[in-house]
């Protein structure tokens, strides 16, 4: 088979260099790749190419002495530059885009999506290239198996997370840490707070990597269901058992089990969730004998399961079984310079989708965004985008302040009368669906941030102006 297409690779992590290298090649491309910037220069200079991929932080000034964008537009300017980033640097790759890169494609890259940017490049182009994938991409895209899977994700495997504020950073070092081990995990946090996807940024990082991650939100299921679940049934053992079925530990198996909403399982069913744990074998309901399984659990929770352990709603023995590795996660509120960071990231994720130029903030929505209290975290700031990105969507015009929720509205003009002027505490307005219960939270971290604020951020004096213990102030509120 001919040689199709000369590809030049300019990519900082070598794992995923090589991943890109091996797709190419399947598809009999030449491939040149390389993470240093120098290297690249000197094939950009001596040979010509049919598409150049270059990553973002090897173009990026502030780190490389070297322009690779501009060598490339200036020494082959009908050579198609793609820029590869993450959304933390997506500033930098719509800057490249504007002085005239093809195309920028997020990571974690997907193989599905670097084979369409170069269906697209080597059919726009002019040369026999083109004809020669036009003729059989599609056969190609067979070939190459699970093309829909994501690559092997750079550096720490946390791109699922969106975060610079310090808070995410210790985040990412607990992640880090706990990965290379095989202990259970306890995420806690408020809902919204992204528990899940922490839990798949474990999971993802783990020697478990390639095995299933299984997740099941154990609120969402009456008792008896949950356990079939979990544990799987033989047949006959309850009314509609019409055969046996395998249990979600075993769905799991090798790989990582997450559990979510844990606080929420019945007292009777912690019992047999502990012997799980303890014995790494089950059995299925009904059943007479016991199954091995090899699973890491990573429960997850938003209640205080201290004070259900108190009023005897959730067993000691399984609490810290459970809780080897605690993890909290920050609120959006105690990371508020992150806001604007998740909004380009969602915005640029749906306008790619789209394929539509990247949505846009007004100063006056972004600086509403970055000021409101977010008791809903980042699921909330998740779907009022969502809402306001639908309104724009086509109109080739920012987001401003009319397309985003009345309370977000109304917080930035309240705002003002809200503060210390009035010698009160801020009420965080309460979205959509929230209960009483995760309004009130809300209400109760908002006045324990007021009384650190006062206090300077003495977190010793703030909890004795409270009336608890350091020890409670930490448990409660993660040190805010």
């Amino acid at each position: 088979m001919p040689v199709k297409a000369k590809i030049l690779i300019a990519e900082e992590d070598e794992n995923l260099q090589e991943v890109l290298r091996g797709l190419f090649r399947s598809l009999n491309h030449r491939v040149k790749a390389s993470s240093d910037a120098a290297e690249i220069c000197s094939l950009l200079e001596r040979e010509g190419w049919d598409a150049f991929f270059c990553d973002t932080r090897l173009w990026d000034s502030s780190r490389c002495e070297h322009d690779l964008l501009q060598l490339a537009l200036s020494r082959q300017p009908r050579v198609p530059v793609v820029m590869t980033a993450h959304y933390t640097e997506i500033v930098l790759a719509q800057s490249a885009m504007s002085r005239g890169a093809f195309a920028w494609l997020p990571k974690p890259l997907k193989a599905m999506d670097a084979l369409h940017v170069l269906e697209r490049i080597l059919c726009e182009a002019p040369s026999p290239a083109a004809e020669a994938v036009a003729a059989d991409f599609p056969d190609a895209v067979k070939g190459t198996g699970s093309t829909d899977q994501a690559m092997p994700a750079v550096e720490r495997h946390f791109e699922v997370l969106i975060g610079e504020h310090e808070r995410m950073q210790e985040l990412y070092t607990q992640i880090e840490k706990v990965s290379a081990t095989a202990v259970t995990v306890l995420l806690r946090g408020d809902s919204g707070t992204g528990k899940e996807l922490a839990a798949q940024a474990i999971h993802n990082s783990s020697a478990r990597s390639d095995k299933p991650f299984v997740a099941v939100n154990c609120a969402a299921l009456p008792e008896q269901l949950l356990e079939s679940e979990l544990f799987g049934h033989v047949k006959g053992a309850f009314t509609g058992a019409v055969r046996n079925k395998d249990g979600l530990f075993v769905a799991a198996q090798g790989g990582t089990l997450f559990l979510d909403e844990i606080g929420s399982i019945p007292v009777q069913m912690q019992l047999t969730l502990l012997r799980a744990l303890q014995e790494r074998e089950i059995r299925p309901v009904g059943g007479v004998s016991m199954i091995p399984v090899d699973v890491r659990v990573i429960a997850a929770t938003n209640e205080d399961l201290e004070e259900r352990l108190r009023s005897g709603l959730f067993r000691e023995d399984l609490f810290y079984r459970l809780s080897v590795f605690p993890i909290t996660l920050p609120r959006l509120a105690e990371r508020r310079t992150d806001v604007l960071l998740l909004a380009q990231h969602f915005l640029g994720e749906w306008s790619q989708s789209d394929g539509i130029a990247p949505a846009r903030l007004t100063d006056d929505a972004a600086d509403a965004l970055s000021k409101y209290s977010w008791p809903g975290n980042v699921r909330e700031l998740q779907n009022a985008l969502r809402r306001a990105y639908t309104l724009v969507a086509g109109e080739n015009r920012p987001i401003s302040l009319r397309e985003l929720p009345d309370e977000i509205r109304r917080a930035a003009m309240n705002r003002p009368q809200d503060s210390k002027e009035q010698g009160g505490v801020p009420i965080p307005a309460r979205s959509a669906g929230m209960t009483l219960k995760a309004y009130l939270r809300a209400c109760e971290r908002q006045f324990v941030q007021v009384v650190l604020d006062e206090c300077q951020g003495d977190k010793d004096a703030a909890a004795k102006k409270l009336g608890v213990s350091l020890a409670t102030f930490y448990r409660k509120y993660g040190g805010q």
